[in-house]
Formats: C-alpha cells, sequence, structure tokens
C-alpha cells in the first residue's frame, strides 16, 4: 500500500477539499467515496485529514449555495431540486423540520434522512441561519459521517491488505460504491 508521503498526499488533500466544496454546491457523489478510497490506500491518518479537508470543503460549498439562495432564491431551489436523488418533498421536509427544531439540530440530522448539505445551505437564508455560522456549521454537521467512513475503510484496510491483492481490493471498492449509487438513485429518485 502506499505511503502518506509525497505529491498523492497533497493530491488528495486538495481533491477532499474541492469535492467537499463541490458536493456542498450542487455535486451528487458525496466525498465518502474519496475519504474511503484514501482510507484504503493511505491509512487511517491520511483519511482522517482527507474528512477535515472535506467538512471544511462542504463549509465553503454550502457558503456558496447559502450566497446564491439569498440572492436568487427560485434559481438556486430550481438548480438544487434537479440534483439527482434530491425530490420536492424532501425540500419541503428539511424546511418543515428547521422551522421545528432550528437550522442546525435539522441539519446535524440530515445524514440519517440522506437529505444533502445542499438543501440545508439552500434554505439557510430564510431559516435565520447567518452565513459564518452556516459555513462553520459544516464541521460537526458533515465530520462524524466522514469520520465513519474513514474509519470503516481504515478497518477493511487493516483486515484485509495482506490477505487481498491490491487490484482485487480496488474493483471490490469500485463494484460496491457502484452498486451502492445504483441502489441509492432506485430508491430516491429525485
Amino acid at each position: 500500500m502506499a505511503t502518506n508521503t509525497g505529491i498523492g498526499w497533497r493530491t488528495w488533500s486538495l481533491a477532499a477539499l474541492v469535492w467537499g466544496a463541490a458536493e456542498g454546491f450542487l455535486f451528487f457523489i458525496i466525498p465518502d467515496v474519496l475519504i474511503s478510497y484514501v482510507a484504503l490506500k493511505h491509512g487511517l491518518r491520511a483519511a482522517v485529514v482527507a474528512c477535515l479537508l472535506a467538512a471544511i470543503g462542504a463549509g465553503v460549498g454550502g457558503a456558496a449555495m447559502y450566497g446564491w439562495s439569498a440572492r436568487d432564491p427560485q434559481a438556486a431551489l430550481g438548480a438544487v431540486a434537479a440534483v439527482p436523488a434530491v425530490s420536492t418533498p424532501m425540500i419541503v421536509h428539511a424546511s418543515v423540520e428547521m422551522d421545528r427544531r432550528g437550522w442546525f439540530n435539522a441539519a446535524l440530522e440530515g445524514p440519517l434522512s440522506s437529505t444533502p448539505y445542499k438543501v440545508y445551505a439552500l434554505l439557510a437564508p430564510s431559516k435565520g441561519a447567518s452565513l459564518p455560522a452556516f459555513a462553520l456549521g459544516a464541521l460537526p454537521v458533515r465530520l462524524p459521517r466522514f469520520l465513519l467512513s474513514a474509519l470503516a475503510f481504515a478497518a477493511i484496510r487493516r483486515l484485509v491488505a495482506e490477505r487481498i491483492d491490491a487490484r482485487w481490493l480496488m474493483s471490490g471498492f469500485t463494484a460496491g460504491w457502484v452498486l451502492f449509487y445504483v441502489w441509492f438513485w432506485a430508491t430516491h429518485p429525485g
């Protein structure tokens, strides 16, 4: 397996930051894909760094969505509603939960309902969240799930790295994520 040094380290770190920002805005594949890859290839330490950078990126992407929604809420709503696996009922449910429980508490439980952070970013300007608070909220909102992915795939690496050829491991990894997204998009139409 690769080490945690060199250009690979910098490349995956930058990719985690950019991926987190893109997914916090409009991208529809979760940073967990990259985080889990980093955990398998480089270990837990590198994956934790990728988690932190992806969460920071989510704050940046969420802030961009927040800004767009504050300036042109209808255009932002149309764009978010067009993202795969995002539906109007999902946006309405998130809005109701933000009204009922506050933006932060609703966003914290977003991963449990498969509600993307971008939905909360879209709604945050109209729900009383300040831009700085919302952007900083990405860390506690996004980081726990990212860390779970890192821990799970670092554990897989530790358990099977010496027993399974790296090509087979990466083939299984790729097939697993493809199957996940086939299932997810089939069960969460948007």
